[in-house]
């Protein structure tokens, strides 16, 4: 815990234009156990409101009432350039879609279709794909309902929106089983679009 205070104590940035992000004990936190051994709290998600613990290996879990710690981040490092790669990209042209798995099951990528893999910044729930030009990232974004699946959102990003068809098409490619876009509000730029259109980001105003 002395370690991550000295290192990540103090963090604090949003990184979708949303809710903070904090990183840092918090008082006088103690150790507890978990499904995934000792972790303690270290880091407030402003994107879920709810606080992570840190886990004795480094790996970062999100304690939900009534549900199993959920391993979020591989490492803090790793979340960080996820949070950076997203700040990067996000006023770029995309389109919101989104797909479901069995409970703890990844999404099944082809991802021959994709640019390639940004390492540095995919994680169990946060994976990434990124060449300059294109970026696609596949988001867990729910899995304590009662449906017993889980849910990833699914988002596709150009700096020219006159390219988001030809990313979209390769990412329908990849994830066969998308569904149309999730809903007319785009929770990365605070504001309603069509339904089933991309959200134009700062650039431009192109459809999927």
């Amino acid at each position: 815990m002395i370690r991550f205070e000295e290192r990540y104590g103090g963090l604090c940035y949003a990184p979708r234009g949303g809710n903070d992000h904090e990183y840092g004990l918090f008082g006088h936190p103690t150790a507890h156990r978990t499904s995934h051994g000792s972790a303690f709290p270290g880091i407030l998600d402003g994107s879920w409101t709810r606080r992570v613990d840190v886990l004795a290996d480094g790996r970062t879990a999100m304690p939900i009432p009534g549900v199993a710690h959920r391993v979020i981040d591989r490492s803090i490092d790793q979340r960080l350039e996820a949070d950076a790669l997203l700040t990067g990209v996000h006023q770029w042209p995309h389109l919101v879609l989104h797909t479901t798995t069995g409970p703890g099951a990844d999404p099944q990528v082809a991802e021959a279709h994709l640019p390639p893999r940004a390492h540095e910044a995919t994680g169990p729930s946060d994976m990434w794909w990124f060449d300059g030009t294109s970026a696609v990232n596949l988001r867990l974004h729910r899995w304590w309902t009662t449906s017993r699946r889980d849910t990833w959102i699914v988002r596709c990003f150009v700096p020219d929106g006159d390219g988001l068809d030809r990313t979209a098409a390769a990412v329908r490619a990849a994830v066969p089983d998308l569904a149309t876009a999730v809903d007319d509000w785009c929770s990365l730029c605070t504001r309603f679009i069509d339904p089933g259109r991309s959200c134009p980001g700062v650039t431009s105003t192109a459809k999927p």
